[in-house]
């Protein structure tokens, strides 16, 4: 990590950071790329849509990637809902999409509900950071 990572940012900086991974995620999803890279850039656009929730509520957001962690850190009334087991799970695909291991590779169908996540979570702290649309 670079000197800024435990720099705080506007939350509509971490909001653009998860829409780029948004847009790479679909990229791959389009060019037929491994599930795993699907999964790490899903896993990216939530966490950068989670920190952009906290950084609104002048809550710096930590550095971590533990997708469960930060949703319990956002304020209830603003948590996107989502399964919590499959946020958990998002989580551990970053990782086992990024590094080698004796885990099994993300599936095609992990790739699918977490490209759906991302989407919605995006879209739900797009919602929450501008309620009126504008």
């Amino acid at each position: 990590m670079n000197g800024d990572a435990d720099a705080e940012f506007p939350p509509e900086t971490w909001l653009r950071f998860a829409e780029t991974d948004l847009s790479l995620m679909q990229d791959a999803l389009q060019a037929g790329k491994p599930a795993g890279e699907v999964c790490f850039h899903a896993q990216q656009a939530t966490e950068k849509a989670l920190k952009a929730l906290l950084e609104s509520r002048q809550t710096k957001a930590p550095h971590t990637h533990d997708l469960l962690a930060l949703h319990e850190l956002v304020p209830t009334r603003l948590r996107p809902v989502v399964d919590m087991r499959r946020l958990g799970r998002l989580t551990e695909l970053e990782a086992q999409a990024r590094y080698p291991g004796s885990w099994p590779e993300p599936t095609d169908e992990e790739a699918a509900w977490a490209s759906e996540m991302a989407q919605a979570v995006v879209l739900a702290v797009r919602k929450a950071l501008n309620p009126s649309g504008s």
